[in-house]
């Protein structure tokens, strides 16, 4: 059976539609899943954030107990050094105990070596600590000024409500609440785009079937449409 002018004709109407909606759907979609992302590193930096002040004051203990050791230390090293010089002094001096004495000294030296490497790797540890926290804030803000991207990118979809468009907040348990709020929204729009689309493709097949006289399936509405044009040479 041939297609007739106006079968091509509403056909041609239902791949623009078709087309017009998947371009729709793949918007929705970029920014739902930009809107995830963000509110998913969102909440990791803020739970790296709030460790900060605890490990903060972690590093404050084990400095405290890094200079008692090292205070500990010194004062051995000055007793045993101590020792070794009274020892070689001495007019009726033993090689055995001042080869003892000696030991000691060293390992009193090792010990204090020990006790300042580990008071040195908590001052770097200090340091690394701030150099994150710098970087997590500058995260923070990098992804607050994404958020507004999205949020402008939502206005322009035309199928959510005004509240979801609106711009996110700076903070990051802002950007937490944004992005629920967003995602929800999107997720409420694409499913309307979708079942849209299907209507268009359900629309597409009956009038393929109605011309053409044959079940076309789940065909897409671009195949109906060449079979329709090509049933009409």
């Amino acid at each position: 059976m041939a297609a007739s002018a106006d079968a091509l004709a509403h056909a041609a109407e239902l791949e623009r539609r078709d087309t017009e909606i998947a371009g729709e759907l793949a918007v929705v979609r970029d920014l739902e899943e930009r809107a995830g992302a963000i509110r998913g590193r969102a909440g990791i930096v803020r739970e790296a954030l709030e460790r900060v002040p605890l490990e903060r004051e972690d590093l404050a203990r084990r400095r405290a107990e890094a200079d008692e050791a090292v205070t500990a230390a010194q004062v051995d090293v000055e007793r045993t050094e101590s020792r070794v010089a009274s020892l070689e002094s001495g007019r009726r001096r033993r090689e055995d105990e001042l080869d003892r004495a000696r030991k000691e000294a060293a390992t009193a030296r090792d010990g204090l070596a020990d006790a300042l490497a580990a008071r040195a790797r908590i001052d770097e540890r200090e340091s690394a600590l701030v150099e994150e926290e710098r970087a997590l804030v500058a995260e923070g803000e990098a992804l607050a000024e994404a958020a507004e991207r999205v949020a402008e990118g939502v206005r322009g979809v035309g199928r959510v409500t005004e509240s979801a468009g609106r711009a996110p907040g700076r903070s990051l348990a802002e950007l937490d609440d944004w992005g629920s709020r967003v995602r929800s929204a999107l997720f409420v729009a694409r499913g309307t785009l979708e079942a849209e689309r299907e209507r268009v493709v359900v629309e597409a097949n009956v009038l393929g079937t109605a011309v053409l006289g044959e079940e076309l399936g789940a065909a897409s509405v671009a195949l109906v449409r060449r079979r329709l044009e090509a049933a009409a040479r």
